[in-house]
């Protein structure tokens, strides 16, 4: 999906009546303090709700109710793939649960591969085979828990998304974030 398919699909969701809740999946290690942190700072901006399950998290605290709560009451979940989202179990716990709201509800999901190809996600290569290889001996007691984030990935990485290689287009889409948002007020649309 191009740049601008991206935009005019998210201004389609956007515009709508439905709750305003934005939920952000991204890996901190990767993205949390720059592509990731600049697009929930638009999101804000521009006047939506976020959530972000990095935010006052302590190591080996339950969050799956709270995580499973904020994607059920959010209209849509922005997916940022790096390099290191497979390496995170919590960034692939969340992915199950908004595949399987997007499946069950109808949940929108805007998948973003931030300097990855979706081919790298959808089959499971290069970092995202390391990190697998990674989980099976961690999680060998758990096998369906891994197939289910295998399947998870594969699912999403064919939902229509946006390829951001390039740094300015990562800031025109921010940017272009906070105008799609505030363009109904600047021209009295309704």
């Amino acid at each position: 999906m191009g740049f601008f398919s991206f935009i005019r699909r998210l201004m389609l969701i956007l515009f709508g009546t439905a709750n305003d809740l934005v939920f952000l999946s991204f890996s901190n290690e990767d993205t949390g303090k720059n592509f990731s942190d600049h697009l929930n700072s638009a999101l804000t901006i521009a006047g939506f709700r976020t959530f972000k399950n990095d935010d006052g998290v302590r190591r080996g605290e339950n969050t799956g109710s709270e995580t499973r709560k904020a994607i059920q009451e959010s209209k849509i979940s922005v997916i940022v793939f790096s390099k290191d989202y497979a390496s995170s179990t919590r960034c692939l716990d969340e992915l199950v649960m908004i595949m399987d709201a997007r499946r069950a509800t109808g949940h929108i999901v805007l998948p973003i591969f931030y300097h990855l190809d979706p081919s790298e996600v959808r089959s499971q290569e290069g970092r995202c085979f390391e990190a697998f290889s990674t989980h099976e001996k961690s999680f060998q007691g758990e096998k369906g828990r891994v197939e289910e984030w295998r399947a998870a990935l594969r699912e999403a990485a064919d939902v229509a998304g946006m390829v951001l290689q390039d740094r300015y287009i990562t800031s025109l889409l921010c940017f272009l974030l906070i105008l799609v948002r505030h363009i109904p007020s600047m021209f009295s649309l309704e």
